[in-house]
């Protein structure tokens, strides 16, 4: 996974083609963090049963242009890793792994010295490493409801808006073959991510 080094070696790159009236307004934002799911699937019909992925890694990029108003545009680009899980009458087993992306357009403010706070709008689409089983028959986009809360302590300065980010996204979650194969309900999906980030590009305060 690429972490904030790697991400601030691409920000350099981009610096060095990028005129500097741009860089001025645009900043990047990175943020690497721990993502927990909640089940994609469930089914209690004769034994309780839920195809949940597993607490793992996510990497989000933010890009947002400064402006006189509180209220500051950006745009959220998010991947992130897991194993799938199968978990029925006390057992787990993990049978194929899946990436998710995740883009979103939304909008921030700072809300208390230090915290700033984001909502946002979007699409996900999750793109398993195998296409069987729930994803024989593909996947498809989803639409992506977000919030989410960063902290730059004080004594982090502010010279690369290093912080603390908690974010939470929720979508509805199907696919064809479970729909094929009697799961004809949509389930809702919750996502809650913990991690660390900083500014790699540009000028002022920014928010993942």
């Amino acid at each position: 996974m690429v972490g904030l080094g790697g991400c601030a070696a691409i920000a350099t790159l981009l610096t060095a083609f990028l005129p500097d009236h741009l860089t001025a307004q645009v900043s990047l934002h990175a943020t690497v963090a721990a993502r927990y799911t909640s089940p994609l699937v469930h089914d209690s019909i004769v034994v309780p049963v839920d195809v949940q992925a597993a607490v793992g890694p996510a990497l989000a990029l933010a890009i947002s242009q400064r402006s006189s108003s509180p209220w500051t545009p950006d745009a959220n680009l998010d991947v992130s890793w897991s194993s799938l899980q199968r978990h029925e009458s006390g057992t787990t087993s993990k049978f194929n792994s899946v990436t998710t992306i995740a883009f979103t357009v939304g909008v921030r403010r700072e809300i208390a010295h230090g915290l700033t706070a984001r909502a946002g709008f979007g699409a996900i689409k999750h793109l398993p490493s195998e296409a069987i089983g729930m994803f024989r028959a593909g996947t498809g986009l989803w639409a992506l409801g977000t919030a989410s809360l960063y902290w730059t302590p004080a004594a982090a300065g502010v010279a690369h808006d290093i912080g603390l980010s908690l974010r939470y996204d929720v979508h509805r979650f199907s696919t064809a073959a479970l729909h094929a194969d009697g799961f004809t309900s949509t389930q809702l999906v919750h996502r809650l991510s913990l991690g660390i980030g900083m500014r790699i590009l540009g000028k002022g305060a920014t928010a993942p």
